[in-house]
């Protein structure tokens, strides 16, 4: 999740009003605040993700990736991945993956991922153990999970999974990076286009 809170901008956007325009600063604030993180959403899902990713559904990143609108009382808005997946935190800020068991799972070519990414159920490593998946090694050494397939002369051994003690993650998906950088440029000038809306509307209205 991306939390959007400039606080410490707001005291330079703010020098120079007068109180009129000081009283209009927490709803201006807000408003701003949700338009920065609708922004950094469309940065998100219609250039980053896809940069980032084979996208094999292309309303997946859309489904995903919610904003979390700013009040007047809370002036933060978020863009957060409302699915919860844990690897996307990964893919983010990169790191070493270590086992809740004995060894992490690598699917190999031969898993077929789904159209939002995932391994469906029936070939994850626990229900393909369940069936005709097995533990071996490679004649290097490698632990795998593997399947016999075919027939007589063309039966062989199929690789699904790598087992390994520790995966390194790599850092390939610059939410963060990206969406900030969005952010710093898209809130000065949302203030100050929604400010000057809210003076000349409370004029308007003899206010």
């Amino acid at each position: 999740m991306m939390q959007i809170n400039v606080s410490s901008n707001i005291d330079a956007l703010t020098r120079g009003l007068d109180d009129f325009a000081k009283r209009r600063i927490p709803g201006v604030t807000a408003g701003a605040l949700d338009d920065t993180a609708f922004a950094v959403r469309k940065e998100i899902v219609e250039r980053v993700y896809p940069k980032s990713f084979t996208v094999r559904n292309k309303a997946f990143p859309r489904v995903m990736f919610r904003v979390g609108k700013a009040s007047k009382r809370n002036l933060v808005a978020t863009v957060s991945d409302v699915l919860g997946r844990d690897y996307m935190v990964n893919q983010a800020k990169g790191g070493i993956k270590r086992p809740r068991g004995n060894n992490i799972a690598i699917p190999s070519r031969e898993i077929k991922r789904t159209g939002t990414g995932k391994v469906p159920k029936a070939k994850q490593p626990r229900n393909v153990l369940g069936r005709r998946g097995y533990k071996t090694k490679l004649d290097s050494g490698q632990p795998v999970i593997a399947e016999q397939v075919g027939r007589g002369a063309n039966k062989r051994q199929r690789v699904l999974y790598i087992l390994e003690q520790t995966a390194r993650i790599p850092k390939r998906f610059p939410f963060y990076e990206r969406g900030r950088k969005v952010a710093l440029k898209t809130f000065p000038r949302q203030f100050n286009i929604r400010m000057a809306r809210a003076i000349a509307g409370a004029k308007m209205r003899g206010r």
